[in-house]
């Protein structure tokens, strides 16, 4: 699917591709393409007149998995990802950007929510493409870093349950839910860290498609990305930790299992010999006692006593 749109001192409105590259070229108002889930033939057909490198053609289709920044002097190249949260875990999504000074292009594989709120709001914010490109840069960079934070505090709610159910030990599962979240949160970090040195690099160097008075604002997105990386960081250390409290506490409750158990037969062994003495297939004096057999639980009884008393006294049990 393609969708273009032209602005120009009248206002935004939607046009064909052609139209708007051509409006771009000669300078006479602001376009933005957006082009989603397209082969790369139609891709190279659709930008031909903007005279695109080969290779930020092939890149644009082709999944990068990882955030840049590329400078061709009359535009530029920016690969970003947008993350939601799908089936317990983040689901990644990358978004190609070209953008020059009356241009700009988005491509996707599939609807990204910081582009489908930047068609929402066009109409009614033409402004964000009539005052320059960058201002629409602004507007998709700002929406998607503000995607992240939903997924960070599910993340810091899942640590603080973990924690919980750890420390209630109620480890039921805790391991699977801890490595599930640890990849979940791998996998934001690879995204996130590139991310953010990318929107760095916006703000710090001189790139004709982005005034001097845009970089504020691109500055703001970035200190936000930066808190969202900085509180990543945190939680893989808190999930690092989990996991090895979540051993410790295994290996604690094994350990105490063992205790018990030892602490059975080491009362029981004195019983064995005991009985072993007293069942030896030969007749003992005892047995001519009126009361033997009382007296053979009797000592049975005080052998099992003493000898907890013992393990008690030496504080093994």
């Amino acid at each position: 699917m393609i969708q273009a749109w032209i602005a120009d001192a009248s206002g935004v409105r939607a046009a064909d591709a052609e139209e708007a590259i051509a409006r771009a070229k000669d300078g006479s108002a602001h376009a933005w393409l957006d082009l989603e889930d397209e082969n790369y033939d139609t891709v190279c057909r659709v930008l031909a007149p903007l005279d695109i490198h080969p290779l930020v053609l092939e890149d644009m289709v082709m999944e990068s998995n990882r955030p840049k920044l590329d400078d061709y002097g009359p535009y530029l190249y920016l690969v970003m990802h947008s993350a939601r949260w799908e089936e317990a875990r983040p689901a990644i999504r990358e978004i190609d950007i070209l953008l020059g000074p009356n241009f700009i292009v988005t491509y996707h594989d599939v609807a990204t929510r910081s582009v489908t709120a930047a068609r929402d709001v066009l109409q009614r914010r033409p402004e964000l493409l009539q005052k320059s490109t960058s201002h629409l840069l602004h507007f998709m960079l700002d929406v998607l870093v503000d995607n992240y934070l939903p997924i960070v505090d599910r993340l810091g709610e899942e640590v603080d349950e973990l924690e919980e159910a750890i420390f209630r030990e109620e480890p039921a599962g805790a391991q699977e839910q801890i490595v599930r979240l640890k990849r979940g949160m791998a996998a934001l970090r690879r995204i996130v860290g590139p991310e953010r040195d990318t929107l760095l690099a916006i703000t710090r160097d001189e790139f004709r498609a982005i005034p001097p008075d845009m970089r504020p604002y691109l500055r703001d997105v970035y200190d936000r990305l930066a808190r969202i990386s900085d509180l990543l960081d945190s939680f893989r250390d808190e999930i690092a930790t989990l996991l090895e409290l979540h051993v410790a506490l295994a290996s604690n409750q094994l350990n105490n299992v063992i205790k018990r158990l030892t602490v059975i037969a080491t009362i029981g062994l004195p019983l064995t010999v005991v009985t072993s003495y007293y069942g030896m297939n030969f007749r003992l004096g005892v047995y001519e006692w009126k009361h033997g057999e009382l007296y053979v639980l009797g000592v049975l009884v005080a052998t099992a006593l003493v000898t907890w008393g013992v393990l008690r006294w030496k504080r093994w049990s």
